[in-house]
C-alpha cells in the first residue's frame, strides 16, 4: 500500500465527480476508445506486410492480449472504482508513487498530444467539402465544440461519445455485410472457393513477420481502457462493468477479426488503389457509388470520437493525480456538475496551440513527444496487469478481503503474467524496428524529463512542509 502522504480516504464535495454515466455510455465509450481511423485506413498495412492469414493471426493474438488485460481492469474497477483507473491503482499497490507519477503524466500527455493530430484529421476532412475555410479555423471550431461539451455534464459526454461510436459500428457491421454479399457473387460466379494464400505462401515475408506487424496492430486495441476512467463516474459500476469490459473486449476482436477477415478474401494481395480506404474500395466494388463519401463521413466521426476521447481521459487523469497530490491541487476541483473545468480548460488550451505547431518552429519537438508516447498504452496494461496481481495476492494473503472481489478475473495468475510479458516484448520490439532508435531516444529523453519534475515536485513539497 502507498504511504499516507499519497492517500486519502474521503474528499470534499467540490472535489467529487458526478456518477453521471449510463451502461450504453460505458459500452459505447469503451467501444469507440478502440475504433479509430487506424482500422479504416491503416488496415491496409498490415495486409500488404504480412498477407491476410498473417494480419489476422496478428488481431487474433492482439486481441487476445487486450482481453486478458480487460479482465485484470474490470477486477480491479469493480473493486475499487476511480476516475484515475490504473494511474490511482498503481499508487495503491506499487510502494514508491514514482510509478504513479510517471503513468499519468505519460499517459496524460499522449492523449493531449493525440488530440492536435485528431483535430487536424477531422479538419482536413471538413476542408474537403468546404474549402474556403482554413484546416486551423476548422480545428479550432470542432475543439470549442467538444469542450464546450465536456464542460456540460459528463453525461453529455458520454452522450456524444454514444452516437459517434455508434456510427463506427453500423460502419464495420455494414461493411461486414457487403463484403460477404461480394463473396457469395464471386463463389456463384466461379464456382471457387476464396483463399487466403498469396502467390507467395501463406506467409509472404515469412511467420517472424507477424510479431512485427503484432507490434503495430497491439496500438489499434489501445484505448479500451478508457472504460477504466468512465467506471470512476458510472452509476452502478460494480454491476454492469464486468459484463460490459467482457462483452466490449469480445466485440472488438470480433469486429476487428471479421473486418479483416472479409477484407483479406475480397481485397486481392498486393492491391494498389486510390481511394482513401481499402473500405471503400470493397463498397465501390459492390456499386455503393456514394461510398466513399459515406465513409469521409465516418472517418470524420472517428478522428472527432478520438479527440473527445482525449479530452475525458486526460482531464480526468489530472483530476486523479490532482486528488493524489501528484499534480497542482488547482486541477482537483470540479464546478456544482461535478465537472473538472479547470483541467478541460487547461487541455484545450494546450491543444489550441499545437495545432499551429505546423506552422512554428516546435514541429519538430512535437514529433518527438508523439514519438515517446508511442508506447504509453503498452506501459499502462502493464500496470494494470501488475496491480491485478498485487491485489489478488493481498486477498490471498489476507490483506484485502474476499467481499473486496466484486468480479474475479480466471486464471490467475496467468494473465495478468503473459499480459506484462508480452507487453514488455512489444515495447522493446519497437526500439529493434524501423525508426527504432529514433522512438527510444525521444523516450528515454522524455521520461527522464518527467523523473526530473518528480524529484522537484517532491523536495518542494517538503520544504513547504518545514
Amino acid at each position: 500500500m502507498v504511504t499516507s502522504e499519497y492517500q486519502g480516504s474521503s474528499y470534499p464535495s467540490t472535489s467529487s465527480l458526478k456518477k453521471n454515466l449510463k451502461n450504453r455510455h460505458l459500452l459505447m465509450i469503451s467501444l469507440g476508445g478502440s475504433i479509430g481511423t487506424g482500422l479504416f485506413i491503416g488496415i491496409a498495412a498490415p495486409l500488404s506486410d504480412v498477407g491476410p492469414l498473417g494480419t489476422i493471426i496478428a488481431y487474433l493474438l492482439a486481441g487476445s492480449i487486450m482481453l486478458s488485460t480487460m479482465l485484470c481492469l474490470s477486477e480491479l474497477s469493480c473493486a475499487f472504482p476511480h476516475a484515475g483507473s490504473f494511474q490511482h491503482y498503481a499508487l495503491m499497490f506499487i510502494p514508491n508513487p514514482i510509478w504513479s507519477y510517471t503513468i499519468g503524466w505519460l499517459y496524460w500527455l499522449s492523449w493531449v498530444l493525440s488530440m492536435a493530430a485528431d483535430l487536424t484529421a477531422a479538419a482536413m476532412i471538413a476542408y474537403h467539402f468546404f474549402n474556403s475555410i482554413p484546416i486551423y479555423l476548422f480545428s479550432l471550431l470542432i475543439l470549442v465544440i467538444l469542450t464546450l461539451v465536456h464542460l456540460t455534464s459528463v453525461r453529455a459526454f458520454g452522450e456524444s461519445e454514444y452516437w459517434f461510436s455508434t456510427i463506427k459500428v453500423f460502419a464495420i457491421i455494414a461493411f461486414i455485410g457487403t463484403g460477404i454479399y461480394l463473396l457469395y457473387h464471386q463463389y456463384v460466379d466461379t464456382q471457387v472457393l476464396p483463399t487466403l494464400k498469396t502467390e507467395n505462401g501463406w506467409f509472404p515475408n515469412g511467420f517472424s513477420a507477424i510479431l512485427v506487424c503484432m507490434t503495430i496492430v497491439t496500438y489499434s486495441f489501445q484505448g479500451v481502457e478508457l472504460i477504466g476512467s468512465a467506471a470512476g463516474e458510472a452509476e452502478s459500476p460494480q454491476a454492469v462493468l464486468p459484463k460490459i469490459i467482457t462483452g466490449v473486449a469480445f466485440r472488438i476482436i470480433l469486429f476487428y477479426v471479421l473486418s479483416i477477415a472479409v477484407l483479406a478474401f475480397v481485397y486481392p494481395y498486393g492491391t494498389i488503389h486510390g481511394e482513401i480506404s481499402p473500405f471503400v474500395w470493397v463498397f465501390n466494388r459492390a456499386g455503393i457509388k456514394f461510398a466513399s463519401y459515406a465513409m469521409l463521413f465516418v472517418i470524420f466521426c472517428a478522428a472527432i470520437s478520438a479527440a473527445n476521447s482525449a479530452i475525458y481521459a486526460s482531464s480526468r487523469m489530472l483530476w486523479s493525480m490532482a486528488q493524489d497530490n501528484l499534480a497542482p491541487k488547482y486541477f482537483s476541483k470540479v464546478n456544482r456538475r461535478g465537472v473538472p473545468t479547470k483541467g478541460i480548460l487547461f487541455i484545450s488550451s494546450i491543444a489550441s496551440v499545437s495545432l499551429l505547431s505546423k506552422y512554428i518552429a516546435a514541429e519538430k519537438l512535437y514529433l518527438y513527444l508523439v514519438a515517446a508516447t508511442g508506447q504509453v498504452g503498452c506501459f499502462a496494461w502493464i500496470i494494470i496487469a501488475w496491480c491485478q496481481y498485487q491485489f489478488r495476492k493481498g486477498v490471498i494473503n489476507g490483506k484485502y478481503s474476499k467481499e473486496m472481489i466484486k468480479f474475479k478475473s480466471p486464471l490467475f495468475p496467468w494473465l495478468a503474467a503473459i499480459s506484462i510479458i508480452v507487453n514488455v516484448v512489444i515495447i522493446v520490439g519497437v526500439w529493434f524496428g524501423e525508426s527504432g532508435h529514433f522512438i527510444l531516444l525521444s523516450e528515454v529523453i522524455l521520461v527522464i524529463i518527467i523523473l526530473l519534475t518528480y524529484f522537484f515536485y517532491k523536495k518542494r513539497k517538503l520544504h513547504n512542509n518545514y
